[in-house]
């Protein structure tokens, strides 16, 4: 494939994706509903979900930053590599995001799931888990969505079976909604 041909595919799909405004006032809410937001990926998706947190963290809330103390609380389920391992090699690799929750997640909360293929067995464990305990989740997958985008109570789907396209679309759209949440504050 050349340049020409990989920014063709990434233009189509992106033409194609669509963010619901319900996605968008959920997060925008969950400071005044003090609601915590988990963000997860696996493989290449769990660097997109690393960066959305710190853009959450950051990005979203950099109106006179040092003085806000009224920012969104995000958690990346992806950072914390000691206990990662250790649940990986005690319970199992699928038990790595589900377990997380497990000890920090209560109702309401909102999880943020992100699979390119939308069949990640840890994804689909930690959203089985979320939905239990009654979290939001919002599935970010590509493909066919696969089981991430049956299962979630907001999909967004990157219609695409190319995983870098889908990958690239993924983060396009995070940096859409840190942006978009930061002039939403700055506007209020």
């Amino acid at each position: 494939m050349n340049w020409i041909n990989y920014k063709k595919q990434i233009i189509e799909t992106l033409n194609n994706a669509d963010i619901s405004d319900e996605v968008l006032e959920i997060l925008r809410e969950s400071k005044s509903k003090n609601r915590k937001i988990y963000i997860t990926g696996n493989g290449g998706s769990a660097s997109t979900a690393t960066h959305f947190s710190c853009d959450l963290s950051l990005g979203a809330s950099r109106n006179n930053y040092l003085d806000n103390f009224d920012r969104y609380s995000v958690i990346p389920l992806t950072t914390n590599m000691p206990l990662i391992l250790a649940l990986a090699n005690d319970f199992g690799y699928e038990e790595i995001f589900k377990q997380q929750l497990i000890n920090l997640a209560k109702e309401g909360d909102i999880l943020i799931a992100i699979s390119g293929s939308g069949n990640s067995k840890n994804i689909i464990k930690a959203v089985d888990y979320a939905k239990d305990i009654k979290m939001i989740v919002i599935g970010l997958s590509g493909y066919d969505g696969g089981a991430l985008k049956k299962i979630s109570d907001y999909s967004i789907h990157v219609n695409s079976d190319f995983m870098e396209v889908c990958e690239d679309i993924h983060s396009v759209i995070c940096h859409f909604i840190a942006v978009y949440l930061r002039e939403f504050e700055e506007g209020h």
